[in-house]
């Protein structure tokens, strides 16, 4: 039997990475991107599907099975942080509530989160000039 070459398609609604076959089968990977894939074929062949049953052939993937990316967290944290200091400078009228009721503390862990990133991943939406003008705008 020859072995199922798995091409990502993207992640269904609970983030579970989907792959298809050469075949057309769908397949979910139910380690959520973390190591080794658990591939499973779905309801309906439905990437949105329900889990069935473990794949029992052989598959390779190309390129490279998803991998979940480890700052994943960090990344939505910092651009919800962002965000607020957005609506904090424009309709939140400088409520500081909208950053804890810390403007200084919000800037503060805006740039260590900033700094846990590797060289090669820091946010390109959000530099470490942008945080400093949103530390400027903000703390005058």
């Amino acid at each position: 039997m020859k072995p199922l070459v798995m091409k990502y398609i993207g992640r269904d609604d609970f983030s579970h990475p989907v792959y298809k076959d050469q075949e057309g089968n769908i397949w979910k990977d139910l380690n959520m991107g973390r190591g080794k894939p658990e591939l499973y074929s779905v309801t309906g062949n439905d990437p949105d599907g329900e889990p069935l049953y473990p794949i029992q052939a052989e598959s390779l993937f190309d390129p490279a099975p998803y991998q979940e990316n480890p700052y994943e967290f960090e990344y939505m944290l910092l651009d919800r942080m962002r965000m607020n200091c957005d609506y904090y400078l424009g309709y939140g009228r400088k409520a500081a509530s909208i950053l804890g009721g810390d403007p200084q503390g919000h800037i503060k862990e805006m740039k260590e989160l900033w700094e846990k990133f590797p060289e090669d991943g820091k946010p390109q939406w959000l530099t470490w000039e942008d945080i400093l003008d949103y530390e400027k705008k903000i703390l005058s």
